[in-house]
């Protein structure tokens, strides 16, 4: 069985505190009230009181009927009216009844029957007893002291209200009068019900603060273990970012810190293999640069001093000589690749729009033909049956670059792509020039803080074996390649205070993906605090990554 720790216990019992003080409060606040109301609303002069207002509301209401009986009497006394209906005579009665009715403003009908219950005469208001507002009485009276008198029927109308607020009053005061009886159990049965409340308020509480107090430790024990594995260097570790708090945003804020501190670590190491490796390269260029001159010129003089006329040895001259300037001028071109990977200038940042960049880009890059970098040459004819595309975004997308040596980087990712487009075209299809064998499409769009710049193509891709290596200087998939190419790239994007990857294209082949950071300050303090980590670590023995 699990046991709570310290802070999930602590976090129960505030949760549990937090619940039940106010509830005990409010329990000994309500007793206090109940007595308190118990003793005014159940004062035996309320409930005499209550008793003498229904005896008088029912004896108002029966002063109500014994009027309209007494007006009834009074109808049927009626001498003219008594002798017309005895004698049947319809016309006197009727006369009657009309110098009777206005009399009696509570008669709502008037009927007249004589002694074998058939109507000599009615009269009424006009409208019927409105059941919403009234309530009909009605009084029989016999019209002579015959066996079989005629009769007379009065309805009067009562107001309805006068009765429903005393049959109203007597319930409540009937009410009043139970409540006042059964008052102990119904104090009990209220102490009982709190005390239940109280006791499933305790453990309803209990659970939920152990729950909740369990998912704050779990995201906090799971935060502390991350700090332990970040300790010992791993900074590959994430913590699930999950629910909406301030741990949510500790937990995101660890996870982007952790991002940043493996770039700025990656950052790092790239350069301190970069510099070891531009180092070499200038070593390299040195020791071959100078035997290269003595080696041709000795080969050279060799030729051109014999004079002999044997054909065998003259044809092995020439080819010697052939073989010798041929390989000369390779170790010269090679030299001078590694002069400029060991001679690659700092950059100079400057907060610029990506937009109008990539649109200079787009004018100045439309054929890749005409295009040279200097030390590097032209790309003679390169971009012949590739389309490239250049989207340029709408808004602005300021970020901090240097437009020469980020140009140079576009122009390198670009050509690779072109070349492994046509690296992997059938030879009929390169030397086609009305057939399109491939596209390239550079986008530019936001990130959180900053730009990035896509560059996609419909090529072979990067098989992910080696996209780890990708960036790494002399390392190349290509038979005529230096794979110093993508090492500059990568060299000059961390000098920006951003970083490049390499994924799989939504359109088939390769995506390389620039990051770049939004401010100049940014961007330096990056760069700044890769360099500086460069020189105070010591160089990693780790291999990086190019696919030039």
């Amino acid at each position: 069985m699990r046991i709570p720790g310290k802070t999930e216990r602590r976090l129960a019992l505030a949760i549990l505190l937090s619940a039940m003080l106010p509830l005990l409060v409010a329990m000994l606040f309500a007793n206090s009230l109940f007595r308190q109301a118990s003793s005014i609303w159940f004062n035996p002069e309320v409930g005499q009181q209550l008793d003498r207002g229904v005896a008088v509301y029912k004896d108002y209401v029966k002063a109500i009927r014994d009027d309209m009986k007494h007006q009834a009497d009074a109808i049927a006394a009626d001498e003219v009216l008594r002798e017309a209906a005895e004698h049947r005579n319809t016309e006197l009665v009727e006369a009657q009844l009309d110098a009777l009715f206005p009399r009696y403003p509570s008669l709502v009908e008037l009927h007249i029957f004589d002694p074998e219950n058939r109507p000599l005469a009615s009269r009424d208001r006009g409208r019927p007893v409105d059941e919403a507002s009234e309530r009909s009485l009605e009084q029989r009276r016999s019209l002579s002291t015959d066996a079989t008198p005629p009769m007379l029927v009065a309805t009067f109308a009562i107001d309805r209200q006068r009765l429903d607020e005393l049959e109203r009053d007597g319930a409540v005061v009937t009410t009043f009068h139970q409540l006042e009886a059964s008052r102990g159990e119904l104090y009990q049965g209220y102490l009982l019900a709190f005390a239940a409340l109280l006791g499933i308020t305790f453990l309803v509480t209990i659970m939920l603060g152990t729950l909740l107090a369990r998912g704050v430790t779990l995201r906090i024990n799971r935060l502390a273990a991350a700090i332990n594995l970040v300790a010992q260097g791993d900074l590959s570790v994430r913590v699930p970012v999950t629910g909406s708090d301030e741990l949510t945003d500790l937990a995101r804020t660890f996870n982007r810190m952790i991002t940043e501190m493996g770039q700025s670590r990656a950052r790092i190491e790239f350069l301190q293999r970069i510099g070891a490796w531009q180092e070499m390269a200038q070593r390299l260029a040195h020791e071959i640069k100078n035997p290269l001159t003595p080696i041709q010129l000795a080969v050279q003089e060799c030729h051109r001093k014999y004079a002999g006329e044997d054909p065998r040895f003259r044809a092995l001259l020439d080819t010697t000589l052939e073989i010798v300037e041929e390989e000369v001028g390779t170790l010269r071109r090679l030299v001078g690749d590694f002069s400029n990977f060991a001679r690659l200038p700092n950059v100079e940042l400057k907060e610029s729009s990506l937009r109008e960049f990539l649109r200079e880009c787009s004018e100045q890059l439309s054929h890749l033909e005409e295009t040279s970098i200097p030390g590097e040459g032209a790309f003679t004819d390169l971009a012949a049956n590739v389309d490239i595309t250049w989207d340029v975004p709408d808004e602005p997308l300021t970020a901090a670059i240097d437009r020469q040596m980020l140009r140079r980087v576009l122009v390198n990712l670009v050509r690779n792509s072109v070349q492994a487009i046509r690296d992997a075209a059938p030879e009929a299809a390169r030397t086609s020039e009305a057939s399109v064998i491939g596209h390239v499409q550079v986008k530019a769009l936001a990130e959180e803080d900053g730009a990035i710049i896509t560059i996609d193509d419909d090529g072979p891709g990067v098989p992910e074996e080696a996209r780890s290596r990708i960036f790494d200087p002399y390392f190349t998939t290509k038979h005529d390649g230096t794979g110093l190419g993508l090492a500059i790239v990568k060299k000059i994007v961390v000098e920006h205070g951003g970083g490049i990857d390499v994924t799989e294209s939504p359109l088939g082949g390769a995506r390389f993906i620039v990051h770049l950071p939004r401010t100049t300050a940014q961007a330096e303090t990056r760069a700044r605090k890769a360099r500086e980590g460069a020189i105070s670590r010591p160089l990693s023995t780790t291999g990086g990554v190019s696919r030039d």
